[in-house]
């Protein structure tokens, strides 16, 4: 049985912890009311921005616009992955990386070589010790709910890999928000932008200026509505994330020193016990 010099010990460590994350699960739950309520009120904007897109692209000019088109001959796809700059959320990041890794070994399998852009620290060091994957661009320290200019780059390669016919696909990879309890890994492929098949037969649709004008204006808002949406839900998820797992990194804290507390009074009690017997012994051997 330990002393109780080293009970105590443990017990003030196991407090100190204790503090330490009950702080870091307040502060994941203050980031998280914030970033929620952006991801809320963007989300309505990008799915009406992909439901207009998909009925665009089953007009006639965009059959042959680059957005809209297969680049077939293509033998690279492009991966864009959200994950966080800080640990201790749970499974956030390892969710996102095997989903990631599935993806990725189906392309290689397939014979495709694969390009990584990455949002995130952890990320980023991930997928540097990846052989088959070639770490295009990192991206860290983003802010939960980034100015628009933030995704500049990655949106102009975006926009010159659909008009060279890079890759053929791109998918972006991000953990969406669905309940403070519920998050949920997403594979979305973001370009080509395909018409889904049971989608109703639209009207016929003028286009002005010009088709080519309005088809690559409207694909470059709904890219970049996606960017925006994926780094909001992912902020969210991570948050959510982290402030359970705080809370259950506390309630085992608490479990734990209590535990100690009473392994601490049984030792004292031993002692006790152990100085009675011989008092005990000594006044009846001085007998």
């Amino acid at each position: 049985m330990a002393s109780t010099k080293i009970l105590k010990a443990r017990i003030r460590s196991v407090k100190n912890t204790k503090q330490i994350t009950k702080a870091m699960e307040l502060v994941a739950a203050s980031k998280l009311r914030r970033v929620q309520e952006a991801a809320k009120a963007s989300r309505d904007y990008s799915q009406i921005a992909y439901r207009v897109l998909q009925r665009v692209s089953g007009s006639t000019e965009a059959v042959a616009h680059p957005y809209f088109r297969e680049a077939e001959a293509a033998k690279k796809c492009l991966y864009i992955i959200y994950t966080g700059d800080r640990g201790l959320a749970g499974a956030f990041n390892s969710n996102v990386q095997n989903a990631a890794l599935r993806a990725i070994k189906e392309d290689a399998s397939n014979g495709l070589s694969v390009d990584v852009a990455v949002f995130g620290r952890k990320g980023a060091r991930f997928f540097a010790q990846i052989s088959d994957v070639n770490l295009l661009a990192v991206y860290e320290h983003v802010a939960d709910t980034p100015d628009p200019e933030v995704f500049g780059p990655v949106f102009d390669l975006l926009n010159n890999a659909a008009l060279e016919q890079t890759y053929q696909h791109v998918t972006i990879i991000f953990t969406e928000f669905v309940t403070t309890l519920t998050q949920k890994v997403q594979v979305q492929t973001l370009l080509p932008i395909t018409q889904p098949e049971d989608s109703p037969t639209g009207p016929v649709y003028e286009f002005e200026p010009n088709p080519e004008r309005v088809l690559e204006r409207a694909a470059q808002l709904y890219m970049q509505s996606q960017l925006m949406q994926a780094r909001l839900d992912s902020a969210a998820s991570e948050h959510a994330m982290r402030m359970l797992a705080m809370s259950n990194a506390t309630k085992n804290a608490n479990d734990l020193v209590d535990d100690l507390t009473l392994e601490l009074n049984a030792t004292r009690q031993a002692a006790i016990t152990q100085e009675l017997a011989e008092i005990t012994s000594g006044a009846e051997a001085i007998k």
